[in-house]
């Protein structure tokens, strides 16, 4: 089976359990495989590159695919061409994490026809050329083991793609936004002037948020009914996120966990240590570091 012989490949430099959990075996059927081999297999040294590439795909839970795989070898001083990669990736049983779509999934966004709506003004505003100058909203909702829904709001800075703010509750109503906009604002403290941009849903355009809006001296910016692509840049890390911490249909057991997941997930990796592809195979985190401290 080619991901136990894999695994007895890399036995000496990563742990047999570890390896076995991201490659969804059991440790079980791998010793069990071991004992049935014929006693004069001899298993070839793995190269440098490859203990290294089966090292960063067990560390990132295979939610790195080819590319970005290739691009954090090549940081570690690996050139490793495209090729070879994926045809060591397609020997060795490895597949990232893939994308799945969900069934009946709930309405994140229900415009409110008696608000009054901003204009679309990220359209013809200058791109960002530093942190806290625009940041973007957006909902999305998480299955839970109940059969019911948990909903995530997250504000991103368009500048190094850093998730500012967060909240996750069991309700859409306000103050699921609120929230997560107070926090990012008690971390970021933004300058006035910050460009605010979210859908078009009766979260973004209630009373309660246009007046922390004004308060923070925020401008407020709201997509054009029924065009999601004015928002794409919020709505874009909504499918990594998904693939990554629920993959192949999977839920959280209840609220808490939910929290406590996401946490880990947006706090401590997709912030800090996750490649962006939109960002030249950087880190958020690198990014800001860099305009910070005028690196090259």
């Amino acid at each position: 089976m080619k991901r136990f012989a894999f695994i007895a490949l890399h036995a000496a430099c990563w742990p047999v359990q570890q390896q076995c959990q991201v490659l969804s075996v059991s440790a079980s059927g791998y010793y069990a495989w071991r004992k049935r081999r014929p006693a004069a297999a001899v298993e070839p040294t793995p190269l440098a590159w490859q203990v290294a590439a089966q090292r960063v795909f067990t560390t990132h839970a295979g939610r790195y695919g080819q590319r970005r795989l290739r691009a954090q070898l090549r940081r570690e001083g690996y050139a490793v061409g495209r090729q070879r990669l994926r045809g060591w990736l397609s020997a060795s049983g490895l597949r990232a994490l893939c994308t799945r779509s969900s069934t009946r999934p709930p309405r994140t966004t229900q415009a409110d026809p008696q608000a009054v709506a901003a204009a679309n003004k990220l359209a013809t505003w200058p791109a960002a050329t530093a942190p806290n100058q625009i940041w973007v909203g957006d909902i999305t909702y998480l299955a839970l083991a109940t059969g019911q829904w948990a909903y995530l709001a997250c504000w991103r800075d368009a500048f190094s793609r850093r998730v500012v703010g967060w909240h996750v509750s069991e309700s859409l109503h306000t103050d699921l936004i609120l929230t997560a906009f107070n926090r990012a604002v008690a971390v970021c403290q933004p300058p006035p002037g910050l460009l605010v941009h979210a859908d078009r849903g009766s979260q973004y355009t209630s009373e309660a948020f246009t007046s922390l809006l004004n308060r923070t001296q925020a401008i407020a910016s709201l997509s054009r009914p029924g065009n999601p692509y004015d928002n794409a840049l919020a709505e874009s890390g909504w499918s990594t996120l998904k693939t990554e911490l629920l993959p192949r249909g999977a839920y959280f057991a209840d609220l808490e966990e939910a929290r406590l997941e996401l946490a880990e997930y947006l706090d401590h990796y997709y912030n800090t240590q996750r490649l962006h592809s939109a960002l030249g195979y950087c880190t958020p985190l690198e990014v800001e570091l860099h305009y910070l401290f005028n690196l090259p």
